[in-house]
């Protein structure tokens, strides 16, 4: 009973939505760009170009060259906005949204009946399933479940698209093992560096840092927060406004 946390990510929603919307881009390599021009650089780009290795801030002029079919298509704001909102909807319906992290992530709680590893599966299915239905097949959705919302974003992360991972504190630290360092939220690459000049070079040598250590390379509490929510701590956040994407 410690699955506290569901964790929602939207695979490419931006091209997502897109597909969804325009049939005729459906099962084809997409991008989304700000303007048109091969100078700009890509805001999204659906799995079907990532097989090319198109992804966000690929070069429009590269990308067509990558893959000479692809349809490159203006951003429309408002109407991710729209699904956006509707996507909430659902979700709230079925488990309480605490957080939207942006436009296409969103951090849930699960309330102690739903912690169970089967109960708390069975409301993410729902959530596929309903999104299917009342907002768009194409809108698939990555879902981890975990005992903090760290490692839920984490979860999310490790299947993609349309996965559906489960961590329980049961699997800590082992099932964090495979993850290269830059696989956490947090770890950019100034913190990277910093982890090998204090000779962590994996995440199996992460997780074994003392409490101590992690300070010291983090210059300060973050690194102890770091280290309690790799061992499934819910260490809350800064206070924040429960609210969705307007803008």
């Amino acid at each position: 009973m410690d699955l506290r946390r569901l964790f929602v990510d939207f695979n490419a929603y931006f091209a997502s939505v897109e597909q969804q919307t325009r049939p005729e881009l459906r099962d084809r390599p997409v991008v989304v760009v700000p303007v048109m021009a091969d100078t700009t650089s890509c805001i999204a780009a659906s799995y079907e170009a990532r097989k090319y290795g198109i992804k966000t801030g690929t070069r429009v002029g590269d990308a067509k060259r990558a893959c000479p079919g692809l349809a490159v298509v203006m951003a429309r704001h408002e109407i991710y906005v729209e699904y956006h909102h509707r996507l909430m909807t659902v979700i709230d319906s079925i488990v309480p949204v605490d957080e939207v992290k942006s436009i296409d992530e969103v951090l849930c709680d699960l309330p102690k009946r739903w912690q169970a590893v089967e109960v708390a599966r069975g409301k993410a299915l729902e959530i596929k399933t309903r999104i299917a239905q009342e907002v768009g097949a194409h809108l698939k959705c990555s879902i981890g479940i975990a005992p903090n919302g760290f490692l839920a974003k984490t979860a999310a992360e490790m299947q993609k698209p349309d996965g559906l991972t489960v961590i329980q504190a049961a699997d800590l630290p082992q099932a964090l093992f495979p993850l290269d360092l830059r696989d956490f939220s947090g770890i950019g690459p100034a913190m990277e560096r910093r982890l090998h000049r204090a000779g962590i070079e994996t995440t199996e040598q992460l997780c074994a840092a003392p409490r101590l250590a992690m300070r010291k390379i983090w210059g300060g509490i973050g690194g102890e927060i770091f280290y309690e929510r790799l061992r499934g701590v819910d260490v809350p956040s800064a206070p924040t406004q429960r609210s969705s994407v307007s803008h």
